[in-house]
């Protein structure tokens, strides 16, 4: 809420939309109070950092946001994984057909 409220501006809007409800009248003294809740507190490491930080290292791999790329686009149904795996093989049976062709010339 710190980030969201910083000035009276912002409480003003969040009034105006319904999110908070305003029983002091003055906008001002809400913006403060959200401004002054997390002054005393330092923030301590939550018990699941390590977890984060596993998530983070897997996230910044390149090969997983391919693999999450060719999941998602050539093999998000059977039908896409079934038309990809035909097209590779067909390829590759073109290429050496086309090898084979070049070599018998000689």
């Amino acid at each position: 809420m710190v980030f969201l409220i910083n000035t009276e501006k912002d409480v003003d809007l969040l009034v105006d939309q319904g999110i908070i409800l305003n029983f002091l009248g003055d906008n001002a003294a809400i913006a403060k109070m959200f401004n002054n809740l997390g002054l005393q507190i330092t923030p301590s490491r939550s018990v699941y950092h390590s977890i984060g930080e596993k998530l983070k290292a897997h996230y910044d791999r390149r090969w997983n946001h391919t693999m999450a790329n060719l999941s998602t686009v050539y093999f998000g149904n059977i039908w896409t994984g079934t038309a990809t795996v035909g097209a590779v093989i067909l390829l590759v049976l073109t290429f050496i057909q086309t090898t084979c062709s070049i070599l018998s010339l000689f």
